[in-house]
């Protein structure tokens, strides 16, 4: 654990604090003393050499790439460096119409041109019909939100036609400790793991993998830099390190003891409830638990019993409910959530399906996006080219991007929806073209 040792010889040291940080390691909570800026002993994240870059190296090691980078900027920034090394602006990609937001936002600022893959259907059948001589690469999900993960047979194609790919695996930090083949690092040339979501150190910790020697080490690195503050956060820093100690030394063990509790869980809540863990077939990590009723219900309902008898689900949505324990869960949260599922009353409700729509593509993201727009009611939208996303959440997909038309669907289904709309100024209203722009 070299960053936290470098780190806690710095604190020794007992320093009269006249550099950054403002509050000079005094305030009472024992982590502000962790807080420290790029002082001699601490190493500088834009340009490592000394215990960023051993704790970089480590990393590495552990997860089996060439190179890994350190990303206090979440997976968003780590994702963006990904991108921003592996295409020019211009290029011609394919991307996954499920990608989160900040793939898109890569999309906008490099003024990629993408084609969607879509996950419910075939995507072999759908990549042999989009790659052209054009295309750059493929920027993936793996795996999804509710755990499901590509089939070895896409990576396989992907590598056969020597094809850039990028894999978007925020939520597969931890997939190697289940087994290694479930994750993608053994295909891709760059892989983004968001560390916090499924391994122990704090909200915003990411890095960004590259798999192969396609792109250097030195190049990597610069594009990083882009989307890193210049005051990276060691509080932040530090908690990447005790993680992947922890991830070394007891994350095997732990994850036998979690895949036996989710196992044991599943039983027991089939067993004495109307309610089902769903899992799809082929590879899927079995950490994630999608439970769901075997009639149609209100989940928004259950998730509000469920917070007030203390339990804190991820989300919930048409699908279920979706829970995300850890390596860090413990027997007595699933015995909580056991005790809580049994004593829900249940309400039916007309089932809601999310769609997935394929709206008309009239411009490019980048070009939509700059151009000058009014704010309209949805049905005011109607046949008008959006410049702006609308989000249903969740599941927190795109269902528009900037330079797609609003059709009578899509107004009927957000007229319907229950949850949260992210992306636009004022719910209910959404921003369009002023004028029609002509390609």
């Amino acid at each position: 654990m070299k960053l936290v040792q470098g780190i806690d010889r710095v604190i020794e040291e007992d320093l009269v604090p006249f550099q950054m940080p403002g509050h000079k390691g005094r305030i009472e909570e024992d982590i502000y003393k962790y807080d420290l800026t790029e002082i001699e002993g601490t190493d500088n994240l834009t340009n490592p050499k000394g215990i960023l870059l051993d704790t970089m190296r480590v990393i590495s090691d552990t997860f089996g790439s060439a190179h890994s980078f350190i990303s206090i900027n979440g997976a968003t920034g780590a994702m963006l460096g990904a991108l921003s090394t592996a295409f020019k602006p211009g290029d011609e990609i394919i991307m996954m119409r499920n990608s989160h937001i900040c793939v898109y936002d890569g999309v906008f600022l490099l003024g990629l041109k993408p084609s969607y893959l879509y996950p419910d259907e075939d995507l072999i059948d759908q990549l042999e019909e989009l790659v052209t001589e054009e295309t750059k690469g493929i920027v993936l999900t793996s795996p999804s939100f509710y755990g499901e993960c590509i089939e070895d047979d896409v990576y396989d194609w992907i590598y056969e036609r020597e094809l850039i790919l990028i894999v978007d695996e925020s939520h597969g930090s931890h997939l190697k400790l289940i087994d290694e083949e479930l994750s993608s690092m053994r295909y891709a040339d760059i892989v983004v793991h968001s560390f916090h979501k499924t391994l122990p150190s704090m909200t915003q910790t990411a890095i960004m993998h590259l798999c192969t020697n396609r792109f250097s080490r030195s190049f990597a690195q610069k594009n990083m830099k882009l989307f890193q503050s210049t005051s990276p956060n060691y509080v932040l820093m530090r908690s990447l390190d005790i993680a992947t100690d922890i991830y070394i030394n007891h994350g095997k063990e732990l994850m036998e003891k979690l895949l036996e509790m989710c196992a044991d869980f599943k039983e027991k809540l089939e067993a004495e409830t109307d309610f089902r863990v769903i899992y799809k077939e082929g590879k899927q990590d079995k950490t994630r638990l999608l439970l769901r009723h075997i009639d149609s219900v209100d989940y928004a309902d259950i998730d509000r019993q469920l917070r007030r008898l203390g339990v804190q689900t991820e989300f919930q949505s048409q699908q279920g409910l979706l829970l995300m324990p850890s390596i860090m869960t413990i027997q007595e949260d699933f015995d909580r959530l056991l005790e809580a599922m049994k004593s829900l009353e249940i309400e039916k409700k007309e089932k809601i399906v999310y769609k997935q729509f394929k709206p008309e593509k009239v411009l490019e993201i980048r070009r939509a996006f700059l151009q000058p727009s009014v704010n309209r009611t949805y049905r005011e939208a109607l046949g008008e080219v959006v410049t702006e996303y609308i989000i249903p959440y969740p599941p927190g997909s795109p269902i528009l991007v900037p330079g797609e038309r609003m059709s009578q669907e899509l107004i009927d289904y957000l007229e319907d929806f229950e949850g949260s709309i992210v992306g636009l100024e004022h719910e209910g209203y959404v921003n369009i073209l002023m004028d029609e722009v002509q390609e």
